[in-house]
């Protein structure tokens, strides 16, 4: 395909998309909202890639030989060891409360990384 034959191809589809473009416009014209979706859609988002660096917290606790065999121990030093965890790690976590007619909802978020 020569050069005069590819910019008449591509004409055409400029063509077409503004026709299809100015269609989504005279529909959505009359809607607030759809015009906002539409130009949120539309718009270019500034998105910034970096990487980053997870931090790896560990807690460790030994139980003995003769205590590995009671159900309740095992279940104790998982939340001790949480507790552990949590000691290393609260002040990386977020709270947000939120209240619902009588409901209130405490939502906790946590990002550990390091750029």
């Amino acid at each position: 395909m020569n050069a005069r034959q590819t910019k008449k191809r591509l004409k055409l589809k400029i063509g077409k998309l503004q026709s299809d473009n100015n269609l989504m416009r005279d529909i959505i014209a009359d809607n607030p909202a759809m015009q906002e979706l539409y130009d949120l859609y539309n718009k270019p988002l500034n998105v910034t890639h970096t990487t980053l660096s997870f931090q790896k917290f560990k807690a460790k606790r030994m139980i003995p030989v003769y205590m590995a065999d009671v159900e309740g121990i095992v279940e104790d030093t998982k939340q001790a060891l949480a507790k552990d965890l949590f000691k290393v790690i609260k002040e990386n976590i977020t709270y947000e409360v939120e209240s619902e007619l009588r409901i209130t909802a405490i939502t906790a978020t946590i990002y550990v990384g390091r750029n």
